[in-house]
């Protein structure tokens, strides 16, 4: 995921590099008896696969994910997770993508219920929450049933966990995360790619790993919206077009507020449009390509896309946090 250099950014806009902490940093900066600010999310999802007229299987299982051709997400008052499922492989014998796409989404959102109802002498993990860890389990499990079942894919993956006023995120791939604050982006994601087009990604026929993942802290204030995309968002979507269809929506708000469910629509429709319009002069995609030396003409490029968008509100005040 790139956001196109013709994108105007705020000043202070924080361009995501690696962050790292061990255990016992965190307790020594961490201090439970002071007073943190705690948020929750205020989420929504919404998206469209690329062929929305495929037959698709029914479920034969229960998932806590949700999916929108090879996209899938999870989202929680605490976390949210996207991974796009690389199409390629579903032309291979016993490739599909959208299966392990779908599954690192369920096993992560399960790997995260976890804390839910943890012991309060347990409750220094329910802080201690890493998404790279949380994305490896998830990984290792998704893994485990795709060998079980004979069935071969690849997909990105990017989380983000929020504990009180922190958001965590883990980033492997062409998905991403946008932090935006009073009408500007403050944090943003690149993408990792191996060269054009060819994300990292998790499964065959790849060796990258979990561990391979950005790893990033943001520090959110009441009110921040925090936008979690495959790449079907951010190939078709400027930095601008984004921003424009934020600040519509809360115009159009009648309390002149962020409301998850207008903003994720706007953003998946209007990412829509771009990708089934060759007439669109230009898209960040086609911008890509170009400046990498490619002919590509046709504006947008037509995917799969999920978007998350999430609002932070003030978490109730409880004596558990959760």
């Amino acid at each position: 995921m790139s956001l196109g250099a013709a994108s105007p950014l705020a000043s202070d806009v924080q361009v995501g590099r690696p962050v790292g902490r061990g255990i016992f940093d965190f307790f020594k900066e961490a201090d439970f008896t002071r007073t943190r600010a705690s948020f929750r999310f205020d989420h929504a999802v919404a998206g469209f696969a690329k062929h929305p007229n495929r037959p698709v299987a029914p479920d034969t299982e229960i998932f806590l994910s949700e999916r929108y051709g090879e996209d899938a997400c999870f989202r929680r008052h605490d976390s949210l997770g996207v991974a796009d499922g690389v199409g390629g492989i579903t032309q291979l014998q016993g490739g599909d993508s959208s299966m392990i796409s779908r599954k690192i989404m369920h096993y992560a959102c399960m790997e995260l219920e976890r804390y839910d109802n943890i012991e309060d002498e347990a409750f220094g993990a329910y802080y201690m929450v890493d998404p790279v860890s949380i994305l490896t389990r998830g990984y290792d499990r998704a893994a485990h049933d795709m060998k079980q079942q004979g069935i071969e894919g690849a997909t990105t993956a990017c989380l983000a966990v929020l504990r009180d006023d922190e958001l965590r995120i883990a980033n492997l791939g062409d998905s991403g995360v946008l932090v935006l604050r009073r009408g500007d982006f403050v944090f943003r994601t690149e993408a990792q790619q191996r060269s054009f087009n060819v994300p990292y990604q998790l499964g065959y026929p790849t060796r990258d790993q979990p561990t391979d993942a950005q790893h990033f802290t943001v520090k959110l204030e009441r009110g921040d919206i925090v936008i979690l995309a495959t790449d079907g968002m951010f190939d078709n979507l400027f930095d601008e077009d984004i921003i424009d269809e934020v600040t519509k929506c809360i115009r159009a708000n009648t309390r002149g507020a962020a409301n998850p469910v207008d903003i994720s629509h706007a953003l998946a429709c209007r990412a829509r449009d771009v990708s089934e319009d060759s007439r669109y002069a230009t898209s960040p995609f086609q911008s890509r390509a170009v400046a990498e030396g490619f002919y590509y003409q046709g504006g947008g490029k037509l995917d799969d896309i999920t978007v998350i968008v999430a609002v932070v509100s003030d978490l109730e005040d409880t004596p558990d946090r959760r």
